[in-house]
């Protein structure tokens, strides 16, 4: 199977950390068998991604504000997926079940 190309990674970050702090974040890297740097990023990442998914306030061009309204306001259609989705358990519930 080939493998997809890895991005280019050409920017670097520096912070400086008290010896708790670097303890802590080997700790955690090795627990999830992966480099302080990979660790780091993905966890840095993940904070940042929560953090602007938090946003409440949206600024649209005239436009775009109007297609969004429009498209709040169009009827919504069966989806038997979602139904399905929202009806029956969870794997987690299945695998709680036995």
């Amino acid at each position: 199977m080939a493998t997809s190309p890895r991005p280019l990674k050409s920017r670097r970050i520096n912070a400086r950390l008290s010896d708790a702090q670097e303890a802590l974040l080997r700790k955690g890297a090795l627990r999830k068998g992966q480099t302080v740097t990979e660790f780091v990023v993905q966890s840095a990442c993940a904070v940042a991604e929560i953090e602007l998914a938090e946003q409440r306030e949206f600024a649209l061009p005239p436009a775009q504000w109007q297609a969004f309204l429009a498209a709040l306001d169009k009827p919504t259609e069966f989806n038997p997926g979602l139904r399905r989705l929202l009806t029956e358990p969870s794997a987690i519930e299945l695998a709680n079940q036995k």
